[in-house]
């Protein structure tokens, strides 16, 4: 997906940095491939976690992931979006929900029209539940947790070279995928001791990435 925007009114070029109000602004050029990649790798997956999580279908997740990030893109080339009114990721989750809320409707009417002998009653309206305002605090507890957890997918990527792919490879192993700390220091060839401080020295990177992209 890539927006198009001609005239005075385009999106100026802009170098991407490393913190996100940089990186917003960047991506506001859609010639800037480097900026969008970084980006759409933050975004987009979490854009479908939050829709799956939500209930929606497979087959409609690749539309609302699209939808939205166009939209966003959409508004950022046109100052839509205003910082001084909050976080841009609590902005693109009021667009978020509002257009899976949008996929779970009509997937609710085509469902109803294909299956009229469904009788009241029967099973949980989902569509009721989701729609009931106590649940917005509990979406925005997931849309958090998809932000940390893409947060961390982008931390990881960016600071494999600067952490060595020795300690890398020892922090996945053992602080992502849970191995036992024995085995990982087999496999690598390093002590079990070794395994700890490449664990703290990867996760202190981690820590002053993500603190340097959400500066304000």
């Amino acid at each position: 997906m890539t927006a198009h925007r001609d005239g005075p009114g385009a999106c100026t070029r802009t170098r991407m940095q490393t913190t996100q109000t940089n990186l917003l602004s960047a991506v506001r050029d859609s010639q800037n491939r480097e900026a969008w990649g970084h980006f759409y790798r933050i975004y987009a997956p979490m854009l479908r976690n939050f829709g799956r999580r939500l209930g929606v279908n497979e087959t409609d997740l690749d539309d609302l992931t699209q939808e939205v990030l166009m939209i966003a893109h959409r508004s950022l080339c046109d100052d839509v979006y205003d910082p001084a009114k909050g976080r841009f990721r609590m902005w693109l989750f009021g667009i978020a929900r509002r257009k899976a809320l949008e996929t779970l409707r009509a997937r609710g009417r085509r469902t109803r029209v294909q299956q009229p002998a469904c009788t009241e009653g029967n099973g949980v309206d989902l569509l009721a539940q989701i729609e009931d305002p106590r649940t917005q605090e509990t979406m925005q507890q997931i849309w958090q947790q998809e932000w940390r957890y893409a947060l961390l997918d982008e931390a990881l990527r960016q600071i494999r070279t600067e952490v060595g792919e020795k300690e890398y490879q020892a922090f996945v192993r053992y602080a992502v995928e849970r191995q036992p700390v024995a085995k990982v220091a087999e496999e690598l060839g390093i002590t079990s001791s070794s395994v700890y401080v490449y664990k703290s020295r990867v996760l202190t990177a981690i820590q002053k990435w993500v603190e340097r992209f959400e500066e304000e």
